[in-house]
């Protein structure tokens, strides 16, 4: 990989540390001021304050103390400014017997020398016949 696809692997995987950290506003600092993300049960968010409120629920009321995990990924370059990162994840939730697993495609923009995410499609995949995990 080039400096510019790793600087992007880079930003997602900060995303996750924050993530996992619990920390709804540092997660959402690594979306465009403008960004949308449709979030993996449907819900929609415009800007980076709506985001936030989202990461803010998801990360203390839906799914506390869940960790996500997300493969290393494959970067697609656009243009010098814009690229798509998509990979694998996986969501691990405390008590839960099994983890949630989906996979997420994020158009991504270079603002100000980072790698942000313009748009965040994070979707999960629903359970297999029999509830299998």
């Amino acid at each position: 990989m080039n400096q510019v696809e790793e600087a992007i692997i880079k930003e997602t995987r900060a995303f996750a540390e924050a993530m996992n950290a619990g920390d709804a506003a540092l997660a959402a600092s690594f979306h465009a001021e403008d960004g949308v993300r449709v979030g993996g049960f449907g819900d929609v968010q415009h800007g980076r304050e709506e985001i936030e409120a989202a990461y803010d629920r998801l990360l203390n009321q839906s799914m506390p103390g869940a960790q996500l995990i997300q493969e290393r990924g494959s970067v697609r370059m656009l243009t010098p400014e814009l690229a798509v990162w998509q990979g694998n994840l996986e969501i691990v939730i405390p008590g839960r017997e099994a983890s949630l697993r989906g996979h997420v495609v994020q158009v991504m923009q270079k603002c100000n020398g980072r790698w942000l995410i313009l748009e965040g499609h994070p979707k999960i995949y629903p359970p297999p016949p029999g509830g299998g995990s």
